[in-house]
């Protein structure tokens, strides 16, 4: 009788050992998994903006969003609600909008994403492109997606997927499946 108190004393002690491991290599690995993928941002800016200017000393991009993220092991940042301010290689003023936008360091592009909205300023009435990704590359001044387009001008519509263009040569292309509209 002893003997049996003794061995379940031992086999709870054990059980109640083995279970306090479990239960603090668990908690650890868990605070470790929680590190890993962080809840907030590693650094936020509220409502910032940017200017650059070309070579010649001009206002050639700027940037502004209600907010900029850094996330850990994210290359670049996150637009919340950017809009961007483009001029041309002729001075002409576009303006883009977008519900999200991500600014890439390494090629130096900025993407915009759903709902986007790129126009000629000031005139209300031009050229209109709705789509839902639009990539700006080479200081603003290539602009392209593969995503569906609308392109409005005037009493014309064009829809298609895809468009490439470079906005200071005054040349648009519509990659594929292209259709026109006039009213």
């Amino acid at each position: 009788m002893i003997r049996s108190r003794h061995w379940m004393t031992i086999t709870a002690l054990a059980t109640a050992t083995a279970a306090a491991v479990w239960l603090y290599l668990y908690t650890g690995q868990l605070e470790d998994h929680r590190s890993g993928t962080s809840l907030q941002p590693d650094l936020y800016i509220d409502q910032p903006h940017w200017t650059l200017f070309n070579q010649q000393g001009r206002v050639s991009k700027q940037l502004y969003a209600d907010r900029l993220e850094q996330w850990p092991d994210e290359n670049g940042a996150r637009l919340t609600e950017p809009l961007l301010d483009i001029s041309d290689r002729k001075q002409r003023p576009w303006q883009a909008t977008a519900r999200h936008g991500r600014i890439n360091p390494d090629d130096q592009s900025i993407l915009l994403e759903q709902d986007v909205v790129l126009r000629r300023e000031p005139d209300k009435h031009g050229l209109v492109i709705t789509t839902g990704q639009l990539r700006f590359t080479q200081n603003g001044d290539t602009v392209e997606t593969e995503d569906e387009v609308v392109l409005n001008t005037g009493s014309w519509q064009f829809t298609a997927t895809g468009l490439r263009t470079s906005l200071g040569q005054q040349r648009l292309e519509l990659l594929n499946n292209v259709r026109g509209r006039h009213e």
